[in-house]
């Protein structure tokens, strides 16, 4: 629905011959309406980054996949994989994933509907592993 503004609605009241008395208590009533909308929005969750790492078969293998999520700031970064692992069970149990049920973290990082990961408040960034590739943090200062 389009918003209009308070002056274009008084002025489109006013032409329709609204008497002044009731025209001046609509607008009052239509702009505590308006601020308590306002207060009634939600403000965004304030998010972080976290990189959830692939370790298939316990150790780290030469070529390391991960996925980049995200969870509200104040969260412990360590509950992403907890989270991502409640919801793919969730999914398992719907009449969907009895159909096509998850099997592993790369299944449900690609395959779980956002909404789901939402309501856990886990956001996934890279839907596809992303390869992680290690390097040293020093550059080497070359002698001139």
């Amino acid at each position: 629905m389009a918003k209009v503004s308070l002056d274009l609605v008084k002025d489109v009241l006013q032409r329709n011959g609204i008497d002044a008395r009731k025209l001046a208590e609509l607008l009052n009533e239509m702009k505590q309406e308006a601020e308590a909308e306002a207060v009634e929005r939600e403000k965004p969750v304030k998010k972080h980054h976290v990189v959830l790492v692939s370790t298939p078969e316990g150790g780290l293998p030469e070529d390391l996949v991960g996925w980049v999520v995200q969870v509200p700031e104040d969260d412990n970064p360590e509950v992403a994989a907890d989270r991502i692992r409640a919801t793919a069970e969730r999914f398992n149990a719907s009449p969907r994933g009895k159909k096509l049920p998850l099997s592993s973290f790369g299944d449900a990082c690609q395959s779980l509907p956002t909404k789901q990961l939402k309501e856990n408040q886990v956001w996934v960034k890279t839907r596809e592993p992303v390869r992680v590739l290690p390097i040293g943090n020093a550059f080497k200062r070359s002698r001139a």
